[in-house]
C-alpha cells in the first residue's frame, strides 16, 4: 500500500510492499536487456541479494521521491555496467569520434529532412525525401550542443551497432546556438567524398578533381588539384572570368548610365509615383520583338478583369513604347541607356540579342529598387490567372520575412545552385540589402557578357550576398499550385498541364 503525500511517499508493509515492486521492475529490465543482448546469461545471486538488501534497509521509512529514484536509478546502472562487462568485445559500444577531432566533433545524429527544411527554411529548392535522401546528418561540434535528454546524448556520442540515432529535430537542435548548413549530393553518380577539415571557419566549399593542370577531361590517374565549382567531369568549365572586351564593353556601359543617373532618377520620379499601389510597381522591359508577348499579357490581364495600373514598361526603342502606350500601360523610355539595345527578337537563347536584352533586364529592376519600391519583375511572356501582388502582400504568408522570391527554374544543374532561381518572374522587398544586392548586379554586367545569361550571374551575386549580409532568398516549392512556370509545362509529364486544362488546378 501507497500513502501518498505532498513531497514524500510513505512506504509500509501490505501484501505487496513498494520495496517488491522496486524490486520486480528493476529485475525485470535488467534480466531482459542481459538476457536479449547475450542470449544466456543473467543476474548473479549476489546482485539479487544486494537488491533486497539495500531495499529492506530502507523499507517502512519515509523517503521523498528523489531518493526513491536515484535509488532506484543507481542500481539500474550498476546491474546494466555488470552486464555490458560479460558482452563480447564486438558488441559493446563505442564512441563516433575519437579525441583528435573533439575540437570540431563531439556527436552526430540524424533528423527526418522534410521536418528540419521546415523548420529551418533558409531559402534554396529542396526536393521531397526519398528512400536514400530522407534524413538529414547533425553534426555536434561542442559537447555543449549535444542534445539535453540524458539518452539522446548517449545516443549522439555512442554506437551501439545500430546505425546513426534519429531524433526529431527540436530535440536534435535544441542546444544549437548557431548551424552551418551544407547543401550536398552526388551528381552524376560520381566517386564523390566529402571531407571535414577542423581549421579557420570557411562558409565555402572547395572543389577538388582529378584533372589535368591545363584543363581537361577527369583523369583518375592523375592527384586531385583545386577546381572551381562549375569544373565538369567531361572537363567543359561553366565560371569563366570576362574577358577583356567584355571588360571594356561594360565599362562603356557604365559610364553612360553614371552620366545621365541623375536626369533619369528625376524623370522617372513622377511617373513612378503615380502609379505605385502599396509602395509595390510591376515592372517590365521590351523590345519589338517581343512586343505580341506583351500584347497578350494585356489581354490576359483584361479578360481576367485584373488591373494592370500598376504596371511600368521599359522599353528600348521608340515604337515599343508608343505600343505599350495605345495598351494603356505606363512607359519609360530611358534612351540614353537602352537606344543602342536591339529593337528585333532574339533568335536563340544566348544570342547577341538576348544578351543585350540582359543589361535592360538589370537596370530597370535596380533603378526602380534603388528609388525605395518593393517590385515584381516579370518577362513579357508571362500571364496571370490571379493578381499575384497578394501573395506577396499577405503578412500571414509563412513565407513572408523574405526579402526576395523567386520560381524554382527546375534546372539542378551547378551554374544554377544553390537556388535555382526563374529570373524571369521575382518579387523584391526594398529595403538595404536588396538595395545593395541589384547595385552590385549593375556591376557584374561584363560576366552577364561573358556566359551570356542574366539567371547565372544573379544567382552568383546572390548566392555571396546571402552568405556575407544575410539577405533572405526564398525560391518557391515546385509542388507549389500558385505559380506554375516552364517546368511544369517542359519536365513535369504534362500532368501539371492536363490539371490545368480540366481546370483541377487553380494557380
Amino acid at each position: 500500500m501507497v500513502q501518498i503525500s505532498r513531497g514524500s511517499r510513505q512506504l509500509s508493509s501490505s501484501k505487496f510492499s513498494i520495496s517488491q515492486i522496486l524490486l520486480t521492475i528493476v529485475l525485470c529490465a535488467v534480466s531482459y536487456y542481459s538476457g536479449t543482448v547475450t542470449h544466456k546469461d543473467s543476474i548473479g545471486c549476489e546482485n539479487v541479494n544486494d537488491l533486497k538488501n539495500a531495499v529492506k534497509e530502507n523499507n517502512n521509512v519515509a523517503l521523498n521521491d528523489s531518493e526513491i529514484e536515484a535509488l532506484v536509478q543507481k542500481r539500474v546502472r550498476q546491474e546494466l555496467s555488470a552486464a555490458k562487462e560479460k558482452l563480447p568485445s564486438s558488441a559493446k559500444e563505442t564512441q563516433y569520434f575519437s579525441n583528435s577531432v573533439s575540437q570540431y566533433m563531439n556527436g552526430v545524429v540524424r533528423v527526418p529532412k522534410d521536418g528540419f527544411v521546415k523548420k529551418y527554411d533558409y531559402g534554396p529548392p529542396m526536393d521531397a525525401a526519398t528512400d536514400k535522401n530522407g534524413d538529414v546528418m547533425i553534426f555536434y561540434n561542442s559537447p555543449k550542443a549535444l542534445p539535453s535528454d540524458d539518452t539522446h546524448q548517449h545516443m549522439a556520442q555512442f554506437s551501439s551497432g545500430a546505425g546513426i540515432g534519429v531524433l526529431e529535430v527540436d530535440d536534435a537542435t535544441a542546444n544549437c546556438d548557431t548551424m552551418n548548413v551544407i547543401n550536398t549530393n552526388n551528381p552524376g553518380n560520381t566517386r564523390q567524398c566529402l571531407a571535414i577539415v577542423g581549421n579557420y571557419e570557411s562558409y565555402n566549399v572547395q572543389r577538388w578533381m582529378r584533372v589535368p593542370m591545363d584543363g581537361g577531361k577527369l583523369d583518375k590517374s592523375l592527384p586531385m588539384r583545386a577546381v572551381s565549382r562549375g569544373y565538369a567531369s567531361n572537363g567543359s568549365q561553366q565560371f569563366m572570368p570576362p574577358k577583356p572586351n567584355n571588360i571594356k564593353k561594360h565599362w562603356g556601359m557604365l559610364e553612360t548610365y553614371f552620366r545621365s543617373i541623375e536626369e533619369t532618377l528625376g524623370r522617372l520620379k513622377s511617373i513612378a509615383d503615380k502609379i505605385a499601389k502599396d509602395n509595390t510597381i510591376i515592372v517590365m522591359t521590351c523590345n519589338m520583338g517581343q512586343s505580341e508577348l506583351l500584347m497578350n499579357f494585356v489581354c490576359n490581364a483584361r479578360s481576367k478583369g485584373l488591373s494592370t495600373d500598376n504596371v511600368l514598361v521599359f522599353p528600348t526603342d521608340q515604337n515599343t513604347k508608343d505600343l505599350a502606350e495605345g495598351l494603356g500601360l505606363a512607359t519609360f523610355y530611358d534612351e540614353k541607356n537602352f537606344g543602342r539595345l536591339p529593337s528585333g527578337e532574339a533568335r536563340a537563347y544566348g544570342d547577341r540579342t538576348f544578351t543585350a536584352m540582359m543589361f535592360a533586364k538589370v537596370v530597370c529592376v535596380q533603378i526602380i529598387n534603388f528609388m525605395g519600391y518593393d517590385l515584381l519583375f516579370q518577362d513579357v511572356d508571362v500571364v496571370w490567372y490571379k493578381n499575384p501582388l497578394e501573395y506577396f502582400h499577405d503578412k500571414k504568408n509563412p513565407h513572408y520575412n523574405f526579402d526576395m522570391y523567386f520560381q524554382d527554374d527546375g534546372a539542378r544543374s551547378p551554374r544554377y545552385a544553390p537556388y535555382s532561381a526563374n529570373s524571369g518572374f521575382y518579387y523584391v522587398r526594398n529595403n538595404e540589402m536588396t538595395k545593395y544586392f541589384f547595385t552590385s548586379l549593375l556591376y557584374s554586367g561584363d560576366q552577364i557578357l561573358e556566359c551570356s545569361s542574366h539567371q547565372q550571374v544573379l544567382i552568383q551575386v546572390m548566392t555571396e550576398h546571402a552568405s556575407h549580409f544575410g539577405l533572405r532568398v526564398k525560391v518557391l516549392e515546385r509542388d507549389m499550385e500558385e505559380f506554375p512556370g516552364g517546368w511544369h509545362y517542359h519536365r513535369n509529364n504534362k500532368t501539371f498541364m492536363k490539371k490545368l486544362i480540366d481546370g483541377k488546378v487553380n494557380p
